[in-house]
């Protein structure tokens, strides 16, 4: 094997690597028209797109199994609701976000570490 042959593969090697890494550390969950989910362990977080917002006045509510996380455990910002504390398992998170005086509720299953 050529040293050249030898350098690509540790390089392919090495991204394959880096690629899987970076994939297990943060899972994009679910993609919408008005906003992403991402989960990360222990953590879920909604960030809007375009001129959609977050619904703060919303009973956002994140469940797992027997445990309910509910508005009261979500940071709220003007593009973003996240929640820490998550237990690992399918979620069932529960918010919305509005856009010129349309709002839209969503339920989604998110897959959290």
């Amino acid at each position: 094997m050529s040293s050249r042959n030898a350098i690509q593969k540790v390089c392919a090697l090495t991204a394959a690597i880096a690629g899987a890494l970076l994939c297990s550390a943060v899972h994009p969950a679910l993609a919408d028209e008005q906003f992403d989910v991402v989960a990360r362990k222990g953590q879920i977080t909604v960030i809007t797109k375009g001129h959609w917002h977050v619904n703060k006045d919303y009973p956002w509510r994140v469940i797992v199994g027997d445990k309910t996380l509910d508005k009261s455990k979500f940071d709220f910002d003007e593009t973003s609701a996240s929640v820490s504390g998550v237990p690992s398992g399918i979620a069932k998170l529960r918010g919305a976000v509005c856009e010129d005086g349309q709002c839209v509720p969503f339920t989604k299953d998110v897959a959290v570490e």
